[in-house]
Parts: C-alpha cells; sequence; structure tokens
C-alpha cells in the first residue's frame, strides 16, 4: 500500500496548483501550493459534481467543507486513484 500523488492545476480565476496525496489507508491530502492551504479528509467523505467544462472535487473535514474545480481529465483520473485506494484497502481489511 504506496501513497500515490499528483499535481494538477486548478480551474479556477487564480489557476493556482494542488498536491494531492491519495493515502490507501483511507486519506486524502491536499495542499494549494501558492496560499499553503491544506486539506484532509476521509475517502468517504469526498465527491466529485460535473459542471460546465470543468468538475468540482469537494470534501468534508471535521468543521469545515471545501471544494476546488479540476479539470475534467484530471478529476476523472483523481476519482480512479480514489476508487483503486478503496478497493486496496478493503482487500488488506477483509485479509487481516
Amino acid at each position: 500500500m504506496i501513497s500515490t500523488f499528483r499535481d494538477y492545476e486548478l480551474q479556477d480565476k487564480n489557476h493556482f496548483h494542488a498536491h494531492i496525496e491519495v493515502n490507501p489507508t483511507g486519506l486524502l491530502d491536499v495542499d494549494i501550493i501558492e496560499n499553503k492551504e491544506h486539506h484532509q479528509t476521509e475517502l468517504c467523505n469526498v465527491s466529485f459534481e460535473k459542471l460546465a467544462g470543468k468538475t468540482r472535487l469537494k470534501g468534508k473535514e471535521a468543521q469545515n467543507q471545501w471544494q476546488l474545480d479540476l479539470d475534467d481529465k484530471d478529476a476523472i483520473e483523481l476519482y480512479l486513484l480514489i476508487s483503486k485506494a478503496n478497493e486496496e484497502y478493503e482487500t488488506l481489511m477483509r485479509d487481516l
């Protein structure tokens, strides 16, 4: 079980960059490089919303909700990485 890292350009007016870690233990870490913003949420609290020409990534933390707009291709890749991490985690838990 190895974490996967990706860097994406956000589809907003600033075009900031997000460094994202998909951790197969069930966590998603997001760092917005330019403004040093950090979010961490469980993979089960992540959702995607298709918009015109982009996809909104949404996450829930303990007291906070956040959202980022990604390019559609980047969102698909991230969705697949999260799905794979969930499968690996479920396999591990079954094997224990």
